[in-house]
């Protein structure tokens, strides 16, 4: 809640002539250290074998995602733990079923314009009086709107820009909403924070916890694949990762140079019977990846 308010009370002051780039600048100072301090804090609790890369972005088909988390992890704060419970067995709606989903199909498939939707005015009311956690001004609300028009352009054509090419365009994002913090050469790993953002539950299942609109969108606009990265994952699919990790060391230190895949699939074929996308799950891939190549973080 309170930073809830506190970017709102940004994006008030940002409105003053010569602010908007320092505040914003100055916001993604904030979230850049916010997100690395948490990042380490987290990395160095629970049992991880198999690495957690927290800065790794993964490209998917944006229909691999059917439906909210169950629980909504912060985005910045909770990146790289390992949560247990039923977060992800009582997961929220599905993708197509949420409202907004449906607000983004009546705009773009059926060529509503946002001024015929309730959603609309409804936004627009809360923002004049005062009871929006994300807009002080219609403008910014309806700057918003116009921004996802642009961006369901780009999807359109093809073109997903990840956010380290989005901080390129020199356009000024307000705060909350990412871009280059102070030190770039410093800062600019972390501009990734706000890609789309998942929680893997203990099948495998991805399951979207921020970037709701650009998913959406992905989804609407036809895109094959999108960037992703991971949040939580939830304790039991840790484990199957470490699983996979001791059987491919094993693997290699017993002299096994070829076909560890299928060793490991043989190995584990009980496990990986109920698991989404197999041993091709990108986090399950990658683990083959960093082995057999000598990857480090």
């Amino acid at each position: 809640m309170i930073l809830t308010k506190a970017r709102l009370l940004a994006k008030r002051v940002s409105r003053l002539p010569g602010l908007q780039r320092p505040i914003a600048t100055a916001w993604n100072t904030y979230e850049h250290v916010l997100f690395s301090y948490h990042i380490r804090r987290n990395l160095r609790e629970g049992d991880r074998v198999a690495e957690i890369d927290p800065l790794r972005i993964f490209w998917i088909a944006p229909n691999d995602v059917k439906a909210r988390s169950g629980e909504s992890f912060d985005f910045l704060s909770d990146t790289g733990k390992i949560v247990d419970g039923r977060w992800d067995l009582d997961h929220g709606p599905e993708v197509t079923d949420s409202n907004l989903y449906s607000w983004f199909e009546k705009r773009f498939d059926d060529g509503c314009s946002w001024e015929e939707t309730e959603r609309y005015n409804d936004g627009v009311k809360k923002v004049r009086q005062g009871q929006s956690k994300r807009y002080a001004t219609v403008d910014q609300y309806k700057n918003k709107l116009h921004s996802y028009d642009r961006m369901y352009e780009e999807f359109k054509q093809g073109n997903y820009r990840l956010q380290s090419e989005l901080a390129d365009d020199q356009t000024v994002g307000a705060s909350g909403d990412g871009g280059r913090a102070l030190f770039p050469s410093l800062t600019d790993h972390t501009l990734m924070r706000h890609e789309i953002a998942v929680n893997v539950g203990r099948d495998g299942r991805l399951l979207w916890n921020d970037g709701r609109h650009r998913l959406f969108l992905a989804l609407i606009a036809g895109l094959d694949e999108i960037p992703v990265r991971i949040v939580v994952r939830h304790a039991e699919w840790q484990q199957l990762r470490n699983e996979i990790a001791r059987t491919v060391d094993e693997a290699v230190e017993a002299g096994i140079s070829t076909e560890i895949r299928e060793h490991t699939s043989e190995v584990l074929c009980e496990k990986l019977d109920d698991i989404c996308f197999g041993l091709d799950h990108p986090d399950l891939d990658i683990i083959f990846q960093r082995r057999l190549s000598g990857e480090e973080l």
